[in-house]
């Protein structure tokens, strides 16, 4: 059923439609988490050098900053054809890899890492184009949106991260072709289930829309407007999610290669049960916030969490500095799983207190920013986890994580809790935020074709580990 300016579709058909795009982006989500769960696995088996981390992580990076032009290129086509198309160029993509791989044996591992760098280009084009294609679908009602995305974010948080990666690992740990295929099969099965959802509700290119007013792409401001937005905004701050993302990046995936080497199994494995247990922590962390919310108010909240974070990276530092490294790998799963949950739980909570705190122009800038720094932080922390060999000094980025645990609870504990205050920092910040200038005028003409469905998490740092 084609959406067209005289009717919407009935509800039964747009839920079909998005069943069969979920189950779509389902598959191709753990293709993905795949391919990086091998990337890491290659680097804990030494076959690829550790600096390929910060190499990979640049690559995530300069993608994330081109979302904007992304959102301009694609923006002209239709969304639901361009997500068919990027699965299936991937599932080919593959093919040729596998092909390349058998017939050059000998040169598997250069044809390994070409291959991930190209394949870092499908998510960064998925990311932007499913915003597109939810801004459409979530037009039915917000009160249906929220329940299917809180419902998506918790299934693919999951799949991802206790499956996927874990997956990826441990398959590269045996064989680089088996890793490969794996991704051409998810990939392959992607394109025909997101082939059903297109056929059965066929959205429009944005073309109508300001492709400004979409939080992956941004607006433009000047220099002293960028600065006053950046350290006016409390606990949202964009400059805050920069030192964030900078600790939890060196508190990392360096730190887990250094467990996953203490553990008593092959370095593949050992990582993959390492990121198995970060993937369970970030499965249950995002419904503590709601909890937590209802019971002690935002910033109580966001003290507890951030604390309660800061009190197991002390505590799991000691054991390094203490114990036998060989006696420590039970601690570091539970160190693992615990700062997974506690930093998602105030993932969850700073989210939705940016979103409450501000809107129109100035949500997206502070959101887009925001977007922006995390990952300029998370390539920071890359190269200066390899930089400062954090893999065999688990401590400096023990350190490292517990000195941006401390900025954070410093702004924390300046602002009051919005619902339980009058006029404070926050709602200053908001103020003055809202002088922002906005973005030209957004044409709205055809909104009223659009219908509700759920879209992948941006989980602050993008492609790089941990990942959203």
């Amino acid at each position: 059923m084609l959406l067209d300016r005289q009717a919407a579709p009935p509800v039964a058909i747009i839920l079909r439609a998005r069943r069969w795009m979920l189950a779509g982006l389902s598959l191709s989500i753990v293709g993905t988490r795949v391919i990086e769960g091998g990337s890491d696995g290659t680097v804990a088996q030494g076959v690829l050098p550790l600096v390929w981390v910060a190499v990979s992580a640049t690559v995530s990076a300069g993608l994330g900053f081109a979302a904007p032009l992304t959102a301009r290129l694609l923006s002209g086509f239709n969304p639901a054809t361009v997500l068919v198309v990027s699965d299936l160029v991937e599932a080919l993509l593959s093919l040729l890899a596998l092909t390349a791989i058998l017939l050059a044996p000998g040169h598997a591992v250069p044809i390994l890492a070409a291959y991930l760098l190209f394949a870092a280009f499908f998510p960064a084009i998925a990311d932007v184009v499913e915003e597109f294609y939810a801004q459409q679908l979530a037009q039915l009602g917000p009160g249906h949106a929220l329940s299917f995305n809180a419902s998506v974010y918790s299934v693919l948080g999951f799949i991802g991260l206790v499956i996927g990666m874990p997956l990826g690992s441990l398959v590269s740990g045996r064989s680089f072709t088996i890793l490969i295929a794996v991704n051409m099969v998810l990939s392959a099965l992607g394109v025909c289930f997101r082939t059903v959802g297109r056929r059965t509700v066929v959205t429009t290119p944005v073309t109508a829309q300001n492709t400004e007013d979409f939080r992956a792409t941004g607006a433009r401001m000047s220099v002293r407007d960028f600065a006053h937005a950046l350290v006016r905004s409390g606990p949202t701050s964009p400059a805050l999610g920069f030192v964030g993302s900078m600790g939890r990046t060196l508190a990392g995936i360096f730190v887990y290669l250094w467990i996953a080497r203490t553990m008593p199994w092959s370095d593949a494995t050992s990582l993959g049960l390492v990121v198995a247990c970060f993937g369970i922590g970030a499965t249950v962390g995002p419904h503590l916030a709601p909890l937590a919310r209802r019971h002690m108010g935002v910033r109580t909240s966001l003290l507890v969490s951030t604390i309660a974070a800061m009190a197991v990276v002390a505590v799991f530092a000691g054991c390094v500095a203490l114990l036998p490294h060989t006696a420590v790998w039970p601690i570091a799963l539970g160190y693992v799983a615990l700062t997974g949950a506690l930093t998602r739980m105030r993932d969850v909570l700073v989210t939705t207190l940016r979103q409450e705190s501000f809107r129109g122009s100035s949500f997206v800038t502070v959101m887009s920013w925001s977007f922006a720094l995390t990952s300029l932080g998370a390539l920071a922390g890359s190269w200066a986890g390899v930089g400062l060999r954090i893999a065999t000094h688990p401590l400096v980025g023990l350190f490292a994580f517990t000195a941006s645990l401390g900025v954070i609870l410093t702004v924390v504990l300046r602002f009051p809790d919005p619902a339980h205050s009058g006029p404070g920092p926050l709602s200053a910040a908001v103020r003055d935020a809202s002088t922002i200038p906005s973005p030209r005028p957004v044409r709205r003409a055809h909104t009223h074709r659009l219908f509700a469905v759920g879209r992948r998490h941006r989980e602050g740092t993008r492609r790089t580990f941990p990942r959203r």
